[in-house]
């Protein structure tokens, strides 16, 4: 379970103890979101602040063998981040890939002069222990009206785009996609077989994975469904339920070019999107299958004419379900 208070909690001496400031950094990283719970990164302690690395031994190699959901996974990390230091009071400075001959560094952090975070970067901090992933349906709870458009402003401030899909063509051919994608992956040995190296049994002592309980009973037909992790184990979720639910608001992040920079800021532009909608209450839903297949991914800029997918997601209100577990500050907080 998350300690929240100690998340939101820091160090009383970090001018002269500038181990506790980067370790309270890397305990708010480690709270984002990362393709199928693999917590893909690594932290280095330097003496001006932390380098951020890539952890290609949790890379999925059928699915994401270019490593670009490895990076937006590390974004949305660095974008937590970025608050914990300004937390700290310190202003955040961010080099992405500083180091062409190491494609795996993906960011050096350092904490240049100090200054008050802002009330908003403490509600935004303050988001990073609310927030949580949801798989499945919504409540019928609508949305405040304004928000899709206040979080499609968010995205292009941090380089990406938030496109709100709301026209029922758009919504059933992406709808379809997703469908696609989940049964061809399904009934793939090795895509299925990646997915089991991820799927924990119930009582397992593992902190990184998903487990049953991060799923809810979703209903059968729901037109954007949830990955099936659990297919063939003892443990398979069983949906029950009416057809269909509430899909809640579909929108698409996109990038206009598509390298590894792209990626990472797609990954920040994706977290602050999720804190901001975590403070009025709001959860996220990803669908990745689409764009694990190199064809369905690129059908899928065709039919939105949009810049290059980096993530399919659905918004709305959701009951709360038990929060994935984490590897500790520890496990990523590596020394060289």
């Amino acid at each position: 379970m998350i300690n929240a208070a100690r998340i939101a909690a820091k160090p009383r001496d970090t001018s002269e103890r500038p181990d506790l400031a980067a370790r309270f950094v890397v305990r708010a990283a480690i709270q984002a979101p990362s393709i199928h719970n693999t917590q893909p990164w690594g932290f280095v302690d330097r003496p001006d602040g932390l380098e951020l690395r890539a952890d290609r031994t949790r890379l999925l190699p059928i699915t994401d063998p270019a490593g670009r959901e490895m990076a937006i996974s590390c974004g949305a990390a660095l974008f937590n981040a970025r608050l914990a230091v300004r937390r700290l009071g310190f202003t955040a400075r961010v080099r992405l890939l500083p180091d062409p001959g190491r494609p795996d560094l993906l960011a050096r952090i350092t904490w240049a002069a100090r200054t008050a975070a802002r009330p908003y970067e403490e509600r935004l901090y303050r988001a990073i222990a609310r927030r949580h992933t949801h798989r499945g349906p919504f409540l019928t709870t609508p949305l405040p009206p304004l928000l899709p458009n206040v979080l499609a402003g968010i995205a292009r401030n941090e380089g990406a785009d938030l496109r709100l899909i709301s026209g029922a063509d758009q919504l059933r051919r992406l709808a379809e996609h997703v469908q696609a994608a989940e049964a061809i992956q399904l009934s793939d040995a090795r895509t299925a077989g990646e997915l089991l190296d991820w799927a924990i049994p119930p009582h397992s002592r593992r902190r990184d994975g998903l487990t049953p309980a991060s799923f809810p009973a979703s209903p059968d037909g729901l037109e954007f469904p949830s990955r099936e992790f659990f297919a063939g184990t003892p443990w398979a979720l069983r949906h029950h339920g009416p057809s269909g639910g509430n899909v809640g608001t579909v929108a698409v992040l996109t990038t206009r070019d598509d390298r590894r920079v792209d990626w990472v800021q797609a990954g920040q532009a994706l977290q602050h999107v999720l804190l901001h909608a975590a403070t009025l209450q709001v959860s996220a839903a990803f669908h990745t299958q689409p764009l694990e297949l190199p064809y369905l991914r690129a059908a899928l800029r065709r039919d939105l004419v949009c810049g290059h997918p980096q993530m399919v997601l659905r918004l709305g209100h959701a009951p709360r379900t038990p929060r994935t577990r984490r590897r500790t500050v520890t496990n990523v907080l590596l020394g060289e």
